[in-house]
């Protein structure tokens, strides 16, 4: 809210006296006016190369005012009323009420009081968050023209005005690389909670969610879908195998090869599930070979046997384990 006041006592050796404001020179309410009617437009002339949007900058409305303050002797101080920080991962934040004090050559003068918010890695939060509450000061004070729409942008097309740490991580979440691969996605989780960003509030898919949450279930959901691949596959298989062989016939080079291939891969089920597609290939499948525990078994029956073994030792790893999302792998 803008206020006005008196210019301020003065002393002399008689003592203290008291005068009011200059009447032969024009009120800061006057002066402002004028400044209004001089001001000129401002454009988004910036452009962000790394996030790549246009921006209207401190500096422009800096320049945009600057001439006009001084044709009419106006000139600005900065006071801060109130200064806070915070920590958001690894971001330094600052927030800052600020009072800019405009005065005229008669001694009164008027205060535009805004806010400041701003994050950085290093030493610039402080500084970013008076340049942000010094842009909004010097616009709605003076009402600088902008293009349409421009008010409603708020600070995310102003450089100071960077989107937080937890949305910067929804961005390269939302890309096809981490959002459809488990190995992203454990990196990422095991990231963020390096940053301390898992419990940050984010828009997923399905409405809002915490970071942590989503990347879990979106890990869980390409497991269940990658899992169901399997099965179905190795379903499929025997079948598909059967009849390539019915066709062309087994060699026993091939048996032997694939065993040997399954011996090595006995405890990875992923390994296992492409032996099985191997042997379909090699129309194996249904070929009978020495069991693990003795006997003569179908070399599919033993793979899948073995796969599920192995799927259910998981699983029970799994319950058996830390009992919070947040607590556990998303690989």
């Amino acid at each position: 809210m803008a206020t006005t006041t008196e210019a301020p006592a003065s002393s002399t050796a008689e003592g203290p006296t008291t005068h009011t404001q200059n009447q032969a020179q024009p009120s800061i309410y006057q002066l402002m006016a004028l400044v209004m009617r001089d001001v000129r437009d401002v454009g988004k002339n910036g452009f962000n190369d790394h996030q790549k949007y246009k921006f209207r900058g401190v500096d422009d409305f800096i320049g945009a005012l600057a001439q006009p303050l001084r044709d009419h002797g106006v000139f600005m101080m900065t006071e801060i009323l109130d200064f806070q920080t915070s920590v958001r991962g690894k971001m330094n934040a600052v927030h800052l009420r600020v009072a800019f004090h405009f005065y005229g050559p008669a001694g009164d003068k008027v205060t535009a009081t805004t806010l400041g918010e701003a994050s950085d890695t290093a030493d610039k939060a402080s500084n970013k968050a008076m340049s942000a509450a010094l842009k909004y000061a010097l616009m709605q004070t003076f009402m600088i023209p902008v293009d349409a729409g421009s008010l409603d942008d708020g600070d995310r097309d102003h450089p100071v005005g960077q989107s937080s740490p937890a949305d910067a991580y929804l961005e390269r979440l939302r890309k096809a690389a981490v959002w459809n691969n488990v190995t992203a996605l454990t990196a990422m989780h095991a990231e963020a909670r390096g940053d301390g960003l898992l419990a940050a509030t984010v828009q997923g898919p399905d409405g809002e969610t915490t970071l942590g949450d989503l990347i879990v279930s979106r890990g869980k959901q390409l497991k269940d879908e990658l899992a169901a691949r399997e099965e179905r596959n190795a379903q499929e298989a025997p079948a598909a195998a059967a009849q390539v062989a019915a066709e062309h016939g087994v060699t026993h080079e091939s048996v032997d090869q694939l065993m040997a291939q399954v011996q090595r891969h006995w405890n990875d089920p992923m390994d296992l599930t492409r032996d099985m597609a191997e042997a379909g290939r090699r129309n194996v499948v249904t070929q009978q070979v020495d069991g693990p525990t003795g006997g003569m078994v179908a070399f599919g029956e033993m793979v899948t046997a073995r796969i599920a073994e192995l799927k259910e030792q998981a699983r029970q790893a799994e319950l058996n384990g830390p009992s919070t999302e947040h607590q556990r792998s998303v690989a």
